[in-house]
């Protein structure tokens, strides 16, 4: 992974989890220790992951792990939206900007 790829990457998934998480704030009280709980630990993951490719020699496990768990987050955003958790509009913001996030991780894999 490159510097600057990665600085990116991270860069974009610190803005994804400053705009989700006020909004997963506002799920409802009985979900706030399960859903959204989920998808917070999710998005530190996800940073976590981030952050130990970086500095990793073998970036390509650590890249399969990043999309797995972006992957896992897509599925959450899904479900939080059938339950009307999300608005439209909340939805296709958050599932773009973590289809970017895939993008991103796709392309450094393509480079490794």
């Amino acid at each position: 992974m490159s510097e600057a790829r990665g600085f990116v990457l991270w860069q974009k998934a610190e803005d994804f989890v400053e705009y989700l998480f006020p909004i997963v704030d506002r799920f409802p009280k009985y979900e706030k220790f399960a859903l959204c709980s989920q998808i917070k630990n999710t998005c530190y993951v996800i940073l976590k992951l981030i952050i130990k490719t970086n500095k990793s020699k073998q970036k390509t496990p650590g890249l399969y792990e990043i999309d797995v768990q972006l992957e896992m987050l897509r599925w959450l955003i899904r479900h939080s939206y059938r339950r009307k958790y999300l608005s439209h509009q909340c939805y296709e913001t958050a599932a773009r900007m973590v289809d970017e996030l895939g993008r991103i991780v796709g392309g450094l894999l393509k480079g490794v």
